[in-house]
């Protein structure tokens, strides 16, 4: 078994030190959540939030919980809540500064993509525990209004915020983001510094091409660049969110103004996948945190046209939205 070093884990603003009995399990997180993994840095380790252990068990824990196989189980108490599913089990000490994460594997027979799944689950209500939900989505500031896209791979997300930042904007996240609730409002933080361009986006958007080698991501050869050396950026950071759109490319360009409901399944659609719950309750506390995002911004629609020279005037349409 060889542990992996310690790392500084970072979901969007929120960010601690991870210390891991397997390097296996690292992995895990690294493949799940992207590129969330950092050397320690002395300033940000003074200013961590939380402390995360990965453990490992002989047996499942002691007592009687019995977690079915694709099921989720909350206990413990509001200072110290429990989430366990039948492979891992994670407790948290929200009474200590930083907060303490223990997470522990108690099934060697896991294989590594099941194992991911495990992990996917038990981090992702984690972070709801902590009022926070990672989206599948971009981010961009404008002129001081910050944008949120969501949508299907494809939709266009990454093309729309390059677009906004060549425009002069300030790319939050480019692949996902993290959504905070914070006192009666809500802040987003962008979740990487990195950006993944086709061959396409990097003809139209860079005048010359990156010294990057392609590589294959999900069936798609692109560029992985480092968004800050070519445009503005800020990721890491929170900033209250304005506009929430949903992006698609139906060869027509047009911003339409779209309801709260419609808006609301839209955004269950593309990342309430991505959550378990244990019952109704637990359901309806998700769809209530959704719910109240949506009403503190406006919400539109975005079709895109197959011409990307027709979102250089992205930038001024939202201005005028």
């Amino acid at each position: 078994m060889t542990a992996s070093p310690r790392a500084m884990l970072r979901f969007g603003s929120f960010h601690g030190r991870l210390e891991s009995a397997r390097q296996e399990y690292t992995d895990a997180l690294a493949l799940v959540f992207g590129v969330g993994l950092h050397p320690l840095h002395p300033e940000l380790d003074a200013r961590r939030h939380f402390d995360l252990v990965i453990a490992e068990a002989a047996s499942a824990p002691a007592g009687d919980v019995v977690v079915r196989p694709n099921a989720l189980q909350l206990g413990g108490t509001a200072e110290r809540p429990v989430i366990t599913t039948d492979a891992l089990r994670a407790e948290l000490r929200l009474d200590t500064r930083p907060m303490e994460i223990r997470l522990t594997v108690f099934r060697a027979d896991v294989p590594f993509p099941e194992l991911c799944v495990h992990f996917g689950v038990i981090i992702h209500k984690l972070l709801f525990c902590l009022d926070r939900v990672i989206l599948h989505a971009a981010a961009a500031q404008v002129d001081g209004a910050v944008n949120i896209f969501v949508g299907d791979k494809g939709a266009g997300k990454s093309t729309t915020t390059l677009a906004l930042a060549r425009a002069g904007g300030t790319v939050l996240g480019e692949d996902q983001v993290v959504l905070r609730r914070s006192g009666t409002g809500y802040l987003v933080s962008g979740g990487d510094e990195r950006s993944r361009v086709t061959e396409r986006t990097e003809r139209h958007f860079f005048a010359e091409p990156l010294a990057v080698q392609a590589r294959d991501f999900a069936g798609t050869m692109k560029k992985e660049i480092r968004m800050g050396d070519f445009f503005r950026s800020a990721p890491f950071q929170d900033f209250p969110p304005h506009r929430l759109l949903f992006p698609r490319v139906t060869g027509r360009f047009q911003l339409r103004p779209l309801k709260a409901q419609p808006a609301l399944l839209r955004l269950i659609a593309y990342n309430g996948h991505f959550q378990r719950f244990e019952g109704a309750g637990d359901q309806a506390d998700f769809l209530d945190f959704l719910a109240g995002f949506i009403a503190t911004v406006t919400c539109w629609e975005l079709t895109l046209s197959d011409d990307l020279t027709e979102l250089d005037r992205l930038a001024e349409t939202l201005r005028s939205a």
